[in-house]
């Protein structure tokens, strides 16, 4: 293997890393919610959204929401 492939896959594993390390902390960094907040948040998107809720699709709603939920680190 070349010096050349070998220097771009290493320059490449260390900026993937790097950007991983910044993001992970501008995460830490934000306000986790709290269930009842997520789930107050959830439903209002929904809401605008005006995703179904009854009959036929009510499976959608219940799939966007638990997708929503699980945005924020939180299973229904």
């Amino acid at each position: 293997m070349s010096s050349g492939k070998t220097f771009v896959r290493i320059f490449l594993i260390v900026a993937i890393s790097a950007t991983s390390a910044v993001l992970d902390s501008a995460l830490a960094a934000k306000k986790k919610l709290t269930y009842e907040e997520a789930w107050t948040y959830c439903k209002d998107k929904m809401d605008k959204e005006k995703t179904y809720g009854t009959t036929l699709q009510g499976n959608e709603r219940f799939l966007r929401g638990g997708a929503c939920m699980k945005h924020f680190g939180y299973n229904l």
